[in-house]
This record gives structure tokens, C-alpha cells and sequence, in this order.
């Protein structure tokens, strides 16, 4: 009887809840997603679903972990032992961006709900049940870490980092040569920017020391370091103001004799135009050819390209940029011409490729180089107004050619994009899912023709004119994910991943040079500028990717792969440009009785311009220096110290390289003083000179330094000067550059011209005089 007689428990519901806590006690429809449709019109904070598992009761009371349905590489996720925090912003799962492809590790969407089959409820509880108590899990923590200000702790080398919602920490270095400087988690703010883990600025904490040197001499009254450089401030304001062009609604007033116009010209073409393929060689030709046939012939646009491409190439006309002035109006000229009035009229292709221009040219003529990230956020934008980032074959039916320069415009346009993220530390604002325009065709120009003449397909080892370009391209993903991960706030990172990426950029890398070595054997093969830039450009998202772990790994044995990592691409990277730094340095000051050396045409724009031409140089110097003062720290011997004969010649060349750049027209001298410091540091441990005496050396160098770059911008200011005119110049006094308390960009006109409204270039239209500019040539 009593066997046969159901009990209470056997009569209750067999069947698996399938709807959320919530829901259920509402008796409302569930739409089973995670948060369900109901909890997330009703606002509540957290939706649940129970576990439905067969050895998980209700009131059993045991976690998931410990009912055995979570699997073992779970477990790790999963793990909350100690302050670790959960990659978790705002409640949110992270999901980890990779090259715009998202790869999401924690099975939850970007809107945080996740579909469920309701055709099968197969393994359902299981998975319900391990998001129910992530969800709750990452809820509970980010509340508590909400009230109780909580800081994570610094991540070690295996520990996931997570956004927190307080305040960051933030390290102060006040100094008078680096300015105030505010040090945070992936980047530092300096002045009114916050530069990302890319940029240079973030290496400056590696020197702590000599800047402590320079803020106690400074603290001394007639401190002869800051008296110099106020006066060298002083100059620099005169010779800018010499450089400052004409202004004039007139373009094309200073084009050179045509034997010069060659040169630039050619100078342009056979350098950066066949890395960056910007514009159609053989119809560039034949307009040049025009212009100088008759010059009102050719349309605006073109003469404005022509300005640019002169401004570009006149940059490797001389070791001394004696064409600075004019490429600077080009460059000026070009800004005029694209702010002016109806801005519809330059949505074209031509347009396009006058911005592409523009952008490189502000860098080689060092015309704001460093806030290229601004004009450039323009130029992908008007891109994808005109419909570059979509595929011509999904586009209104066009020629050939025309196809051919959208996919290339669209290519350079990504690469500038990149490239810009990592001088200035922003993030690269460029996704995959964005855009599905593919890689430009394998073929010459000539090739290229109006009709629609299919391309006739050549061998693939054959050279041609978008080899370089292609090749780039290839390592384009690799090279993306690094400059994501450094500038992308909303990205953690172990240094797994650090390692991850150094592998997948090692691959492009590789296979960048077998696509390179098997040109070779071809007829037609890469120049050394094109191998050498390759390189530059490529080599250098090595150094970027390890140096944050640079400083850290000088006490934690776990990062000495990044340590090496830095000090040999860093080294490499500057004998690309310079090889004979490591054997034979040049003097830091030469002197009459030596002979001078011509540089070649990379060697130029990287001592002329600005930009990434010297961003790259610069953040390789500076880790050559911090690896050369780490090793004669280090060093125990008995003897005195002796570091690497290789980084102590390439460091000795880097200020020759600065003393270069203030010979080509450079009016920042901080650089210059402040490595030709960190030299005397590296030589007085060499010495074995200790507190007071090293100290003194440090500063006595700097005092050198600044004398040198004094006497230098002295000659280039000329005799005749009123700098008390200069000083109260209010159009002049805009130099966050070079006060005694600003950053250390290298820009040699920074904002020149307030771009903003036409009325700032050519002055208020008002009264009578209104129309009195002319813009018929608009």
C-alpha cells in the first residue's frame, strides 16, 4: 500500500523551468535570452536562471562548480580567488577585439543577451547555469568595487586587466624640461593630451633621474640650463616668423624653374610613391606635362598636388631642407584650398589624393606633424562619404581605372590611419567590419587604362608597382591588432597576449620578407629605399608592442623577453636608416676639419621632417639609452663597467642625428639637450662617478648642449632681429613646444594657422571690403 502510493516528491513538475527567476514569479512569457526581453523593460539588475542539471537540486545549495558541470579549462574563468577582477566593464562581458574580427571569450554578446534554441533544451541547464553565475559573479563584484573605491591590483604577468569604475593612479613627473607629466594605466597626459601606450611620451618615466637633475638645477638661481633655453625660445619665435608665408588668395605664386620642379618631382616619385601609391603615375605625367605647357590649363586640384609632391621631395633635395620655407607655404597653401567654400566641390578623387598628400607632406615639412591624427580622421571619413570603403564591384558600374585608384586610395588611407594611431597614441578608429574593399589589383600603372580591358595576369614573382604596397597590405591585420591593443582603452591584455601578437607580427613579418627575397631573382626588384622603408615601417610595431613592459622588466625576470626584444629592434631600426652607426659613430658637433657626410634619401627625411619620419628614430634612440644606462647599472665587475660597444656608438650617433635636425631647421633644442644628458649619464657610470659629481656631469652636458643649439639657431635668426616685437606677437606666442614647461614635440611650425573659418586665413569680411577677396580661383 504504501509502496504503491505516490509520494509529494514524485508528484512534483518534472518538466525544466526554461524561464528566468523573475518571469516566473511574474507568470509573464520569457523569451529565455540572457538578460531576457522582461528583465531588461522591467530594469531588473540581474536576470537568473536556475540550474536544471540532474545532480543539482534546487536547494542543494552546490555551486556549478562543484555539481561537476563546468569542464576543467573553464574552471579558470570562473576562479575569483583573491582581488582579481573580471574583465568586466559596467557589468558587461568584455569581449576582446581582434583585428575588427570579434572574438568573444565569454559566449555573451556586445548587448550582453545571448540567443537560446528552443527547439532543443540538450545541455541547456549546464550553459544556463554557468552564465547565471558569471552574470552574478561579475555583478556582485563590480558592485562592491562601486562602493567601496577598491583599485585592482597591478596585473602580473598571467592576470587578466579589467577597467575599474574609480579613479585610476596616477604618477606626477614635474620637471621644467619634460613639463608636467601625468603617468596612468596605458598612456599619459601631457599638457591638454592624453597620448596613448604607443607614443614616445610614455618612455620618459625610464629616466626619472636626469630629469630629477635638471628640476634641482633649475631650482638654483641664474640656472644657466633654463636661462639658455628661454633665449633659445626666444629665437626659435624669429625664425619662425621668417618661415611665415604670404598670405594671398592666389595660388601657385611660387613655383620653382622647371629643372628644380623635376627634381622634387622625381625625388617624390621614386621614394614614398611607391610605398604609398597615392596618385596614377602616367596621368600625373601627362598633367605636369600640361601645366608646363600652360599653366591655366590644368585644374586647381592638380596644381595644389603638384605643390605637394614638391613640398614632399624638396624635403631630400639637401642635408640642410634648404627648400623649408616654400614647402611650408605649399603645405599652407593646401590647407587654404581645402577649408575654402563649397566643400562639395572637392569630393572627388582628386581631392581625395590632395588630403592623402597633405597629410605626408605636414610630416616631411614638419608643419604640425604631430596633431596628423586630426586630419586624418578627416580624410577616412570624407573616404567613406565617397564611398571608398565599399568595393567598386558593389558600386555603380566604373572604368577600370577609376576601380583601381578607389582600392588604392582606400588602402593608403588605412595605413595612414595605422600609422598615425601609433605616433600619436590614439586609438586606430579602424574596424574590418567596417569596410569590404579589397586589396588593390597586382599591376603597373600603365596597365591601368579607362576601357575595360581586363588586366592581363603576369607571373606572381614579377615586381610591379603595387608590390610594395601589397606586401604591406598583407601584414596589415598583424599590424592592427598591435596598435588596438596599446591604444585602445577598452582592451586588457595579459603578456600571453603580448606573446600571442609578437608571434602573429613575427609571421607577417617573415612572410613579408620571402615575399620580398623572391623578387630577387626577377628582372625588376625592390630598391633599397623600398626595403629599407618596408622595414621601418613594420620592425617598428615590434618595439611599440614591448616597450610598456620595458620598466617593469628591469626587476621582474617574467618580461626579459621584451627587454631583449626592445634593445635589438630598436637598434636595428636605427641602422636602417643609419648603418654605420654601430662601427663608426659621427662626431656629436662636427668641426670644420671633418668631412661631411652626405646622407641618403631616407637618412633626409627622417632628419627634415616630423611625424612618424621622426617619431620612429626617436623612441629607438631613447630605448638604446634606457638599455645602455640598465646594463652599467647592472653591472657588478670589479673593473668598471662596459656595456655593448654597438648601443654606446648608436646612441653616440643619435646626437649627431639631433644635431642634424637643428642644422636642418629643427627650433626645438630639448631633445638634443636632453639625450646629450642622458649620454654624459651612460659615460660618468662608465667613470665611476657617483652622486654630486655624476650629477654635475649631467647638467654640465645639458649646459653644452644648449650653448651648441643656441649658437646654431643664433646664425639661422640672422643679425637684424627686434625680438621684443616677437615676444609680445600674439600670433607667435602659440608654442606649446617650447615653453619652459610644454612637451617635446618636434614640430617646427605646430598650429601655424588657425584652420578653423576662412575669415582666420584671409582676415573678416566686413563693410564694403567684403567681396574684396577673390575666389574665382576656388
Amino acid at each position: 500500500m504504501d509502496e504503491s502510493t505516490p509520494t509529494k516528491t514524485d508528484r512534483r513538475r518534472r518538466r525544466p523551468a526554461l524561464s528566468c527567476v523573475s518571469c516566473r514569479r511574474s507568470k509573464i512569457r520569457c523569451d529565455r535570452n540572457l538578460p531576457c526581453g522582461a528583465c531588461v523593460r522591467s530594469k531588473h539588475k540581474t536576470c537568473v536562471f536556475e540550474p536544471q542539471g540532474p545532480s543539482l537540486s534546487r536547494r542543494s545549495g552546490l555551486s556549478a562548480a562543484a555539481a561537476g558541470l563546468i569542464e576543467p579549462a573553464d574552471m579558470q574563468s570562473v576562479s575569483i580567488a583573491g582581488p582579481t577582477r573580471s574583465p568586466v566593464v559596467n557589468g558587461a562581458a568584455y569581449v576582446h577585439h581582434n583585428d575588427g574580427l570579434h572574438e568573444d571569450h565569454s559566449g555573451v554578446s556586445h548587448t550582453g543577451s545571448t540567443p537560446v534554441d528552443s527547439t532543443s533544451s540538450q545541455g541547456r541547464g549546464s550553459a544556463f547555469d554557468v552564465k547565471s553565475l558569471l552574470e552574478r559573479i561579475r555583478d556582485l563584484e563590480r558592485r562592491l568595487e562601486e562602493s567601496t573605491g577598491e583599485q585592482p591590483e597591478q596585473p602580473g604577468p598571467s592576470t587578466t586587466r579589467a577597467l575599474a569604475s574609480g579613479p585610476e593612479p596616477i604618477t606626477t613627473y614635474p620637471s621644467y624640461l619634460s613639463g608636467e607629466l601625468f603617468s596612468m594605466r596605458k598612456g599619459v597626459v601631457s599638457k591638454n593630451r592624453y597620448l596613448g601606450q604607443s607614443h614616445w611620451m610614455n618612455q620618459v618615466e625610464s629616466f626619472r633621474f636626469v630629469l630629477e637633475v635638471f628640476e634641482v638645477r633649475s631650482q638654483e638661481k641664474m640656472s644657466e640650463p633654463k636661462s639658455l633655453l628661454s633665449k633659445c625660445k626666444s629665437l626659435a619665435r624669429t625664425i619662425k616668423a621668417k618661415r611665415w608665408p604670404e598670405l594671398s588668395s592666389k595660388f601657385g605664386t611660387n613655383i620653382p624653374p622647371r629643372e628644380m620642379a623635376d627634381t622634387f618631382v622625381d625625388a617624390y616619385l621614386r621614394t614614398w610613391e611607391t610605398v604609398y601609391r597615392i596618385v596614377h603615375v602616367p596621368s600625373f605625367k601627362k598633367d605636369y606635362e600640361r601645366f608646363w605647357l600652360s599653366p591655366d590649363s590644368v585644374d586647381l586640384s592638380f596644381l595644389i598636388q603638384l605643390q605637394l609632391i614638391m613640398a614632399i621631395g624638396s624635403t631630400v633635395y639637401d642635408d640642410d631642407f634648404a627648400m623649408r620655407k616654400s614647402a611650408i607655404q605649399w603645405v599652407y597653401e593646401a590647407q587654404c584650398w581645402l577649408i575654402s567654400p563649397n566643400q562639395k566641390s572637392r569630393l572627388t578623387i582628386s581631392g581625395l589624393q590632395v588630403m592623402l598628400l597633405l597629410c605626408l607632406a605636414q610630416q616631411a615639412a614638419s608643419v604640425s606633424s604631430d596633431m596628423v591624427w586630426l586630419p586624418i580622421g578627416q580624410l577616412m571619413r570624407t573616404a567613406m562619404l565617397m564611398g571608398l570603403h565599399r568595393d567598386p564591384k558593389k558600386l555603380p558600374k566604373m572604368t577600370r581605372l577609376h576601380s583601381e585608384i578607389y582600392r588604392r586610395l582606400w588602402n593608403t588611407t588605412l595605413e595612414f590611419a595605422l600609422e598615425s594611431s601609433l605616433d600619436s597614441g590614439g586609438p586606430p578608429l579602424i574596424s574590418f567590419q567596417d569596410f569590404d574593399t579589397g586589396p588593390p589589383a597586382d599591376c603597373d600603372d600603365d596597365q591601368l587604362t579607362d576601357d575595360n580591358v581586363p588586366i592581363a595576369s603576369g607571373p606572381a614573382e614579377k615586381f610591379t608597382d603595387m608590390s610594395i604596397a601589397l606586401a604591406l597590405r598583407a601584414s596589415f591585420a598583424a599590424r592592427l591588432a598591435v596598435a588596438r591593443t596599446l591604444n585602445d582603452i577598452s582592451i586588457q591584455h595579459t603578456y600571453d597576449d603580448i606573446i600571442r601578437l609578437h608571434g602573429r607580427l613575427g609571421a607577417a613579418y617573415k612572410s613579408l620578407s620571402q615575399t620580398l627575397q623572391k623578387f630577387s631573382r626577377t628582372e625588376l626588384q625592390p630598391t633599397t629605399f623600398q626595403r629599407r622603408a618596408m622595414d621601418l615601417l613594420v620592425r617598428r610595431y615590434f618595439m611599440a608592442l614591448h616597450l610598456p613592459y620595458l620598466h617593469s622588466a628591469m626587476n621582474e625576470p617574467t618580461y626579459a623577453f621584451s627587454r631583449k626584444i626592445v634593445a635589438e629592434t630598436s637598434a636595428k631600426l636605427y641602422l636602417t636608416v643609419f648603418p654605420l652607426a654601430a662601427s663608426s659613430p659621427r662626431p656629436s658637433r662636427p668641426s670644420e676639419d671633418d668631412t661631411p657626410v652626405s646622407m641618403d634619401d631616407l637618412a633626409r627625411f627622417t632628419s627634415s621632417g616630423g611625424g612618424f619620419f621622426r617619431c620612429i628614430i626617436s623612441q629607438a634612440a631613447m630605448a638604446v639609452g634606457f638599455e645602455l644606462q640598465s646594463q652599467l647599472q647592472e653591472d657588478d665587475s670589479l673593473g668598471p663597467p662596459t656595456p655593448r660597444v654597438d648601443l654606446l656608438n648608436i646612441f653616440r650617433d643619435s646626437i649627431a642625428w639631433l644635431y642634424s635636425r637643428i642644422v636642418a631647421g629643427e627650433t626645438n633644442i630639448k631633445g638634443y639637450l636632453f639625450e646629450s644628458a642622458l649620454l654624459a649619464h651612460a659615460e660618468g657610470l662608465m667613470n665611476g662617478l657617483k652622486g654630486e659629481e655624476l650629477a654635475d656631469g649631467i647638467s654640465q652636458a645639458g649646459v653644452d648642449a644648449a650653448r651648441t643649439a643656441f649658437e646654431i639657431l643664433q646664425f639661422q635668426a640672422g643679425p637684424s632681429q627686434d625680438e621684443s616685437t616677437d615676444a609680445n606677437n600674439p600670433q607667435l606666442d602659440f608654442d606649446p613646444m617650447l615653453t619652459a614647461g610644454g612637451s617635446w614635440g618636434y614640430d617646427n611650425t605646430n598650429i601655424l594657422f588657425d584652420l578653423n573659418s576662412i575669415n582666420s586665413v584671409f582676415g573678416p569680411m566686413t563693410g564694403p571690403d567684403m567681396m574684396a577677396t577673390d575666389f574665382s580661383q576656388w
